[in-house]
């Protein structure tokens, strides 16, 4: 941008964000094998060819919003807006599409983590990388007998005392004192806290898990029979709460194994599984 702030190439990325004439815009992203890709339309071009004005300058700060047709908000003129309802992927659970997405992503992303032997580990640096750790998919099994709407049912109504989980299932359950806070939000520091006791406390050598151990959040998480899961949030004003819960299936018990070490991936084929890409679940 020239000192008339005007476009300069090669700044065409900046001015489509800079242009003041830009009232809307929607972003959407892609995984493209190893590498990711993210496409934003805006609905104003700016003045690019041939270059004109992004914005008018002030001569100081004092200059800010001068012509803002309604009160200045945080240095920009507020715009009439028309909200867009996201859809959800798993309407059972009630969580948004972003919501949905994340936790899927989270919960895979810990995995591999661990799976490639990069997972802190309280006792030993590095947990032991996994050869055979299963990638999760989200359970929407449809009906009010699905996981997905259990899991809503038992904190819908904002319960004081924790619930319990679904036959067949372990849980991981929290209480975040924040009854703002968006599903993708709680999902992201709920589930960020259920793994941390590896790092925290750590696995060591001993993989074998123990009922009642302080590690079972992430035990649940981390298990590798484990193939799917489902979670809800719900935002509680009257007691100052979001609850968050999480659900896995089949369930991690006493004595097991929460995964077995080896080279990464190197049990896949067995399973009738390939390794993924980047490598560290069966897929």
């Amino acid at each position: 941008m020239n000192q008339n702030s005007q476009y300069v190439a090669p700044s065409q990325d900046f001015a489509q964000m800079a242009n003041a004439a830009t009232k809307a815009f929607a972003c959407s992203y892609n995984s493209c094998g190893s590498k990711g890709t993210m496409l934003c339309l805006y609905d104003q071009k700016a003045a690019t060819n041939p270059a004109g004005p992004l914005y008018a300058p002030g001569a100081d700060k004092t200059d800010i919003c001068n012509t803002c047709a309604q009160t200045c908000v945080e240095s920009l003129c507020p715009q009439t807006t028309t909200p867009v309802v996201i859809p959800p992927t798993c309407a059972n659970d009630q969580l948004t599409l972003e919501a949905n997405k994340a936790a899927t992503w989270i919960h895979n992303y810990y995995r591999r983590l661990l799976a490639t032997g990069w997972a802190k580990d309280g006792k030993s640096g590095y947990a032991q990388p996994a050869k055979k750790m299963l990638e999760l998919t989200y359970d929407c099994t449809g009906g009010p007998a699905g996981v997905a709407a259990e899991t809503y049912a038992a904190i819908e109504n904002c319960p004081t005392t924790d619930p319990q989980p679904t036959a067949g299932y372990s849980m991981n359950f929290k209480r975040l004192k924040n009854y703002t806070i968006s599903d993708t939000g709680a999902l992201e520091e709920a589930i960020k806290e259920w793994w941390s006791p590896l790092e925290k406390i750590g696995l060591g050598t001993n993989l074998e898990f123990t009922n009642g151990s302080p590690l079972t959040s992430f035990a649940n998480m981390a298990y590798e029979e484990t193939t799917k899961f489902a979670c809800s949030a719900k935002n509680c004003p009257k007691i100052g709460e979001t609850l968050v819960m999480c659900q896995y299936n089949p369930l991690i018990t006493d004595g097991e194994m929460i995964y077995e070490p080896g080279k990464v991936c190197s049990g896949c084929r067995k399973l009738g599984k390939k390794c993924s890409d980047p490598q560290g679940l069966c897929v």
